[in-house]
């Protein structure tokens, strides 16, 4: 049987230098004392270099194969034993092992561990908004086997497939090496907890694959039942077991179309789900089970049925807690980009859906494996389409059994090739927020189910940042206040409840995460999205929303508590509730009753000076705040955005509409940048007038952004006349010239 080591203990941390030779160790100074998981970039996240991990390890008698397992490893992962070169690799979200060999000794061994998180372009992801996290972050164990013993080497897996159907049929193979004369394969099926197997099957080890059949199979059927079976593997001589694994599998059926959505067991289920990354305060990528157990706790407390793993493979026990409590996974490969010409990084992309793929196929919680996401940003190729395609082929090959997806940005358009490849699309949208308004959610899902009948689509991430410590009594986009994140998500979550074709959404993000390059309001250094704060500890507003949509569990809950300091004689209360009727009470008197729908709205209540206690309740569920009356606005609350944008619908009068100032066959700032630098006379126009934004080399990088989107970001730089007078200097060069030129 096989052994396992925990390798928690012992390690120390060095930065280095690596050799040129890659099988050579670097010799680092001054190692300081650490303990695995461990981040080594944790007090600087946007740090990005080599360390060296040490470990001595003392064996008694290392007879038999070794292998040492990585959960993961930030970046570009080497690893020597007693100065023996074993391997590396390459992606740091996936498993790995690499087999010891003839290196270890008894007594004291000494392991090292390379992780280097330096973006070299030749592993994904090679940008992003969130963390390049480095370091030995999840477990280390050193494995023991006999010389037959079930694949460890095999893109991370265990060695053994399980495949399910329906109707019962479970198709089971496994990965054996070592010598196999005399040995047997014994497949045993469990249902549930039950100790008597409900299944078992024997082959010989050189011809492992058999179909099993279960009975009248319990369906795992998502929340409403996530019953799970497992199969135990044991490779057998005579009575001796020689290895032996393990899987959880589940039956179920899954479905997708374009004009109905998402079916699981021939029922259709909307996907009302979250995304969410898996750093956390106070650990960041190294999460324990007990915090992967209360990430998915909350999930489930909001009443989501779905949950998009981004952007990368996820710990293995996040898939296993989403087998157990029924949330439907998207589950994703870290493709963030795809420039043209770059093999190394192809070769890398389809290397880590492979892994992703083979390691977690038998989880029954996994209905979609998604291969891009937001590719797009830098522009589209035929390159671009073709490998796409190889990735949609690649995951068919592996697992035919589940749609591909991938998750679009908003500026792809409605006949780009990337609504055709996979089997549904998901779209990034973030109108009301980045661009666009409120209500454009609609009519753009409209508009591209007119064009793409046949695509199945549904959104992939939507949101707004907030810091909880900033409040406004008339919410506005940019305030980065908690308010507006509930105004926001009230406006654009009926668009997509509203239409049928529309196979579900991801909020994003149910948790906020961090992302080195942020600066969101009053915090640094996170994407606040989040319906939950970064340390769990506070359920914003907007988690009450979707829990009135999603959960069952009786509540009320009166929002706005933490704009706890309000000026003047009345204030609006706002409660989210599954009830259908709430009760206000303010200061022990009954102030009114209302019958409403989810977001239940007071009005004119009432504010004695100083403490002000209001109690909302339906039947048993009850919620109460504390608002203090105060005769001066809580200038802490406000935000002032240095670059809060220009809202152009202020431009139009009667004689100047929309279509007057920016004419679709005339420039203006709404046009891409794309568009505009391929115009000789644009470019030169905006090469005078804003060098700041045709000489910074970012801007050059996303041809799909309107110079209106650009503008608004360092809007602080510019007059308002400045930019009107701009516009419509765009306005005189016709885009028949750009035609004309080309």
């Amino acid at each position: 049987m096989r052994t396992f080591m925990s390798l928690i203990q012992g390690w120390q941390i060095a930065v280095c230098t690596p050799n040129a030779e890659a099988a050579v160790p670097p010799q680092p100074e001054n190692w300081k004392e650490i303990v695995i998981p461990h981040v080594a970039n944790f007090e600087n996240p946007t740090e990005e270099k080599p360390w060296l991990y040490r470990c001595r390890v003392t064996l008694d008698n290392p007879e038999g194969p070794m292998f040492l397992e990585f959960g993961a490893v930030g970046g570009l992962c080497r690893v020597w034993m007693n100065g023996n070169y074993l391997g590396e690799h390459l992606g740091g979200y996936s498993r790995f092992r690499l087999s010891v060999g003839d290196a270890a000794r008894c007594g004291e061994n000494e392991i090292l561990v390379l992780a280097d998180n330096t973006r070299t372009g030749d592993w994904i992801p090679i940008g992003g908004d969130f963390n390049n996290y480095s370091g030995i972050y999840r477990p280390v164990f050193l494995i023991t086997t006999q010389e037959t013993h079930f694949d460890l080497l095999y893109y991370g897996t265990t060695g053994l497939t399980v495949g399910t159907r329906p109707d019962g049929t479970v198709e089971l193979d496994a990965r054996i090496v070592g010598p196999q004369e005399g040995v047997q394969i014994e497949y045993t099926l469990y249902d549930g907890e039950a100790a008597a197997p409900c299944g078992v099957a024997a082959r010989p080890a050189a011809a492992p694959a058999v179909n099993m059949r279960v009975d009248a199979p319990h369906l795992w059927n998502g929340r409403k039942d996530p019953h799970l079976y497992h199969c135990r593997a044991r490779l057998l001589q005579g009575d001796i077991c020689l290895d032996e694994v393990e899987l959880p599998f589940g039956f179920r059926s899954i479905k997708i179309t374009a004009d109905k959505g998402f079916f699981l067991n021939g029922e259709h289920l909307t996907i009302c789900g979250v995304a969410k990354h898996q750093d956390r305060a106070g650990c960041a990528c190294a999460v324990s089970e007990a915090q992967q157990e209360e990430d998915i706790a909350l999930i489930e407390e909001i009443g989501a049925n779905a949950v998009r793993l981004s952007h990368y493979q996820h710990p293995e026990k996040t898939y296993d807690l989403c087998d157990h409590t029924g949330l439907v996974v998207w589950a994703e490969i870290p493709l963030l980009a795809l420039p043209d010409g770059n093999e190394a990084l192809f070769e890398n992309a389809k290397q880590q859906l492979t892994e992703l793929i083979l390691q977690n196929a038998h989880h029954p919680a996994i209905c979609f494996w998604g291969v891009e996401n937001e590719i797009a940003i830098h522009g589209e190729s035929l390159e671009m389409y073709r490998k796409v395609e190889e990735l949609h082929q690649l995951v068919k090959s592996l697992d035919p059994t589940r749609p591909t997806t991938l998750a679009n940005l908003y500026c792809v358009r409605n006949n780009s090739q990337l609504n055709q490849i996979t089997d549904m699309v998901g779209y990034n949208i973030y109108y009301g927020w980045y661009y666009g308004k409120l209500n454009d959610y609609g009519p753009f899902l409209d508009t591209y189910h007119r064009d793409n009948p046949n695509m199945p689509i549904g959104i992939s991430e939507y949101g707004a940042d907030c810091s909880i410590t900033l409040h406004r009594d008339v919410p506005g986009v940019g305030d980065y206040s908690e308010e507006y994140q509930c105004v926001y998500h009230e406006a654009a979550y009926p668009a997509f409840r509203a239409r049928e074709f529309v196979w579900g959404s991801f909020v994003w993000n149910m948790f906020d995460f961090a992302s080195g390059i942020r600066e969101v309001g009053d915090v640094k250094g996170l994407n606040c999205k989040g319906l939950v704060t970064y340390d769990r500890k506070v359920k914003k507003d907007a988690f009450y929303y979707y829990k009135a949509w999603w959960s069952n569990a009786p509540f009320v809950h009166v929002a706005g508590r933490r704009y706890a300091r309000r000026c003047g004689e009345t204030t609006t209360v706002k409660v989210y509730s599954n009830q259908p009727n709430i009760t206000l009470i303010v200061n022990g008197t009954e102030f009114a009753s209302k019958t409403g729908d989810k977001v239940f709205v007071f009005e004119n209540v009432p504010l004695q000076d100083g403490e002000n206690i209001i109690v909302a309740y339906a039947d048993a569920a009850r919620d109460e705040v504390a608002l203090t009356r105060v005769a001066e606005p809580e200038r802490s609350y406000i935000y002032d955005n240095p670059n809060p944008g220009f809202n152009v619908e202020n431009w139009f009068t009667l004689e100047d509409g929309e279509e007057e100032l920016f004419p679709e066959d005339r420039f203006s700032i709404m046009d891409e940048m794309g568009d505009l630098k391929a115009a000789p006379e644009a470019w030169a126009l905006l090469e005078k007038e804003v060098p700041q934004i045709t000489g910074d080399p970012r801007s050059g990088k996303m041809p799909r952004m309107s110079l209106l989107r650009i503008i608004n970001r360092i809007s602080g730089q510019f007059e308002e006349e400045f930019v009107k007078e701009l516009n419509r200097k765009l306005n005189e060069i016709s885009k028949q010239k750009k035609e004309e030129a080309q």
